[in-house]
């Protein structure tokens, strides 16, 4: 081992460690991205564009960024390689730029990015309870929790959900008729232990709530605005962290070459001499 200093010895530790658990996740993102991709199915259409950019080509890319970055961290850590402790620190490098650039642009274009995010929801939506298309049920928990942790109910209200465009499945089975009386998920249920709640336009609603999830998540942000960019710096901070972890760790491996070559030097000299 040429690391032989504390701090040269923490920072390796720390390297690995946090770079064994990049490598799983990756690891992870990757097989699911396979199996949704070789499945074709729903999640193979999700986010689509281009025809190129889904759901399952995202996380294999993710996937694919997370074990390559670890890969380079792990063996540049443990077997002491220099030139791919390099390597590792380029990559991190540019994705943290990549970051910095990418939250600004989301800043920049809020409005653009949250239509578009509207539009990926709708089209969620219409596969709402729909075990043909959702066969893990992921999109029907998935939503389920959002309104349950945001206490809202459809995007623009609860109205949404006997709207046959943005909820085709729901819609298609329980609002059958042309009345605006039909039955709502639980999780639009105030009362918690009701299995469903009925919306009727006619009435003032209070079994259901009545806020978008839209207008609920924007004021979610607004009110939480501190501790998400707090939350975003913190994430960029260890980012940086690691970066100097495996600088100082380079540092070492290069002076202790350095330091070798000398050595070697003087000793060809004194053995010529």
């Amino acid at each position: 081992m040429r690391v032989k200093s504390c701090p040269g010895k923490c920072s390796k530790v720390i390297l690995l460690l946090v770079n064994i658990v990049i490598f799983l996740v990756g690891g992870g993102l990757l097989g699911l991205g396979i199996y949704y991709h070789l499945d074709g199915g729903l999640y193979d259409n999700v986010f689509k564009l281009y025809d190129v950019i889904t759901v399952p080509v995202v996380m294999m890319f993710l996937g694919s960024l997370f074990i390559t970055i670890s890969f380079f961290a792990i063996v540049g850590a443990l077997c002491e390689v220099v030139i791919m402790l390099k390597i590792y620190m380029s990559i991190v490098a540019i994705v943290l730029v990549f970051e910095v650039i990418l939250m600004a642009v989301c800043v920049a274009m809020r409005g653009a990015v949250e239509k578009k995010a509207v539009l990926v929801i709708h089209n969620l939506m219409g596969h709402y309870g729909d075990k043909d298309s959702d066969d893990l049920s992921i999109i029907t928990k998935t939503i389920d929790e959002t309104q349950v942790w945001l206490s809202c109910c459809g995007l623009g209200g609860a109205a949404d959900w006997g709207n046959a465009t943005l909820a085709a499945y729901w819609a298609g089975k329980y609002h059958t008729d042309a009345s605006n009386i039909f039955p709502l998920p639980a999780s639009c249920c105030t009362d918690r232990k009701a299995d469903s709640c009925q919306y009727d336009s006619s009435d003032e609603q209070t079994v259901h709530f009545t806020l978008g999830c839209t207008e609920a998540f924007d004021t979610f942000v607004e009110d939480n605005v501190t501790y998400i960019t707090v939350g975003g710096i913190v994430m960029i901070v260890l980012q940086v962290f690691i970066l100097i972890s495996a600088l100082k760790i380079r540092f070492e491996l290069s002076s202790k070459y350095d330091c070798d070559d000398y050595v070697g030097g003087n000793d060809m000299e004194i053995t010529s001499l």
